[in-house]
């Protein structure tokens, strides 16, 4: 699997059989996904959990669980967090465009915990690298990762530089 980060509230995701898109709108092989729902495209499983104007997106490809949570503009409940269930790769945002604060941001991490997270949707890392004990210099361009390779015991935060 192969995860560029476009900037903003934008992701590419590719796999082998399957080209994935998360921003505004849930892609897979260029099927627009209509919002909340359960779905199966391509051999991925997607759920759609309605949040309010936003859906949070679980997609399953390549034995692995990623979770998108769009804008996400609260704390989590427990009922959210046991519909989204086990993840392995996170999408988080951290505070731009209204959604949850870094404070807040970081309380949804540790009760997803997912093996593996990725920030979005913001305009400083700071604060997030401080929470998170992340020091500079690990931005990357692409995200390449096998389901072998997620960490076992502690999560391990990517930083993506945006491309465009």
């Amino acid at each position: 699997m192969q995860i560029k980060y476009k900037g903003g509230n934008k992701f590419e995701v590719k796999c082998k059989d399957l080209d994935v898109t998360f921003a505004d709108q849930l892609t897979v092989n260029g099927f627009v996904f209509p919002g909340p729902g359960e779905y199966e495209k391509s051999g991925a499983i997607i759920n759609g959990i309605a949040d309010g104007s936003n859906t949070i997106y679980i997609v399953n490809a390549e034995d692995m669980n990623l979770c998108y949570l769009g804008e996400l503009t609260h704390e989590l409940t427990e009922d959210e967090v046991k519909q989204i269930g086990d993840v392995d790769i996170l999408f988080l945002p951290l505070g731009e465009k209204g959604t949850v604060n870094v404070k807040s941001a970081l309380k949804v991490l540790t009760k997803i915990d997912p093996r593996v997270s990725i920030p979005m949707l913001y305009t400083d890392l700071g604060e997030f690298k401080k929470g998170e004990g992340l020091v500079d210099g690990n931005e990357i361009d692409i995200l390449k990762i096998k389901k072998s390779e997620l960490p076992e015991e502690e999560r391990k935060t990517y930083l993506l530089t945006a491309t465009e």
